[in-house]
């Protein structure tokens, strides 16, 4: 054989290898880039795992996005493969370097035994230099292990919005119909400042059932909640013999604030003898007025305009420097329902 043929043998043997290793390479898209948030290569797909949970059980997760290219991206809406699963919320466009999110929620109520839902998200963009269009489709997957033999109804406890100082009920039930003699829920823990848990054992045919009543105390804190009731079994079917059943809701505020995150207004730098203005809301359960606002000066202060009980109130927000330098004030606004909110306004005058 001469040394060409030789040469083109060796070439012609060599290529499928080559081409499969740049077709392996290409199945993994780089939109699955946005979810690792990093320029190296990125796995086949990206994953979230609930694990075996009991049937009915509803969960949520955030799968996070970083857009790491120079140009804007646009994302399209998400569709699962399965009905089981639904976005609840999703970035629809992000700036270079901007980060996202989508919010998924899942219900095995819908799913018995093993579940694999596809969620492919679609990105694209164009060329900052040529205008040419370019996309790709991250991939990402969503596992469960829907057990059949135990099952809870309704699969999450959602108390919604619930005025501060107010009691508030809710109950799930625990079914088991699998084959286990004397299964069981030996113990259960909670967020004992939030909650209070009680577990009641139903009497029923073909299996063992408990109803579980969980209760807002009045003294819980104000603020948004995404808590957790852990209930330990004697399960000796599973290696972990714990289920999960998740509480979430809002201890709303009499009074709550619009406009100052965290109840601070920050105000950009003005111009001594300038003003600046902003606006926040004030918002309540029941209609009220706004009598008073006290804690002004230093070039802070309000122009308040009579309105008529409402529940909620505009409350404009003036900063006129006097001086160059920082400006701290805690203004406390009254209403006629003897209830007060604060907010701290922090502005900074600067020279003209």
């Amino acid at each position: 054989m001469s040394r060409l043929l030789l040469t083109l043998t060796v070439l012609a043997l060599a290529l499928p290898a080559a081409a499969q290793e740049v077709t392996l390479e290409k199945k993994v898209p780089w939109a699955n880039k946005f979810f690792t948030g990093e320029k190296s290569s990125p796995p086949p797909v990206i994953l979230q795992d609930f694990g075996t949970v009991p049937q009915g059980t509803v969960k949520t997760y955030r799968f996070k996005m970083t857009n790491i290219y120079a140009v804007p991206m646009q994302v399209r809406e998400p569709k699962p493969s399965c009905g089981c699963v639904s976005v609840i919320e999703y970035t629809g466009k992000m700036e270079p370097r901007e980060t996202g999110h989508i919010d998924i929620k899942i219900d095995t109520s819908r799913v018995d035994g093993q579940k694999v839902v596809r969620l492919p998200v679609h990105f694209d963009a164009r060329d900052a230099k040529t205008g040419q269009p370019f996309f790709s489709e991250a991939e990402l997957e969503v596992r469960v292990n829907s057990r059949p033999d135990i099952s809870i109804k309704p699969g999450f406890i959602e108390f919604g919005t619930v005025a501060v100082g107010e009691k508030a009920g809710k109950s799930a039930t625990i079914y088991y119909t699998g084959r286990q003699a004397g299964w069981e829920i030996k113990e259960f823990g909670y967020k004992k400042e939030l909650l209070d848990v009680k577990i009641e054992p139903l009497a029923v045919r073909g299996g063992v059932a408990y109803k579980l009543t969980a209760s807002l105390k009045a003294s819980a804190p104000t603020g948004a909640f995404d808590e957790q009731i852990v209930l330990k079994t004697n399960d000796n079917t599973s290696p972990n013999p714990v289920l999960i059943l998740n509480v979430s809701g809002l201890i709303q505020a009499p009074l709550s604030v619009v406009g100052a995150p965290g109840g601070v207004l920050k105000m950009e730098g003005v111009v001594v003898g300038k003003k600046s203005q902003k606006q926040i809301i004030i918002r309540a359960e029941k209609a009220f007025k706004i009598d008073a606002v006290d804690g002004q000066g230093d070039g802070v202060s309000t122009s308040l305009v009579p309105m008529d009980a409402a529940k909620a109130q505009v409350v404009p927000i003036v900063f006129e420097p006097k001086k160059v330098g920082p400006v701290k004030k805690t203004l406390s606004i009254k209403t006629d329902t003897g209830e007060t909110v604060t907010i701290t306004v922090e502005g900074i005058g600067i020279e003209p």
